[in-house]
């Protein structure tokens, strides 16, 4: 029986979410709510396995990839619980900013440059 020693399982395109390794990133797997479409890699994730679209929303994580959760299943995906982050590489709903989960990120580990 043979194997292959190397396979390749993904592949990683360098883009400017990740802002430092001054605090250590750690990822954790969050359950994407049915019919939340289109997740973008950088999406502040709250605990209800959606976008961050209003203040009283608590964060719990940071997308690590794109996720498409447009059926009735159910999808998992990896998200940062920790680590550093650039800002304006992060994306939450029309009506917030980023900053407005500052304190909230930092709680988490979750640190913005």
């Amino acid at each position: 029986m043979s194997r292959k020693a190397f396979q390749k399982v993904g592949e990683f395109t360098p883009d400017k979410l990740i802002a430092g390794n001054t605090h250590p990133i750690d990822t954790k797997g969050v359950e994407i709510a049915t019919g939340s479409g289109v997740l973008v890699r950088g999406t502040l994730i709250n605990a209800t396995g959606t976008m961050c679209t209003a203040t009283s929303d608590v964060p719990v994580g940071i997308l690590c990839d794109d996720v498409t959760q447009n059926s009735s299943g159910t999808t998992t995906a990896l998200m940062y619980i920790s680590g550093d982050f650039k800002a304006s590489e992060i994306t939450v709903g029309d009506d917030v900013t980023v900053t407005s989960f500052e304190l909230e990120l930092q709680k988490l580990g979750i640190f913005l440059k």
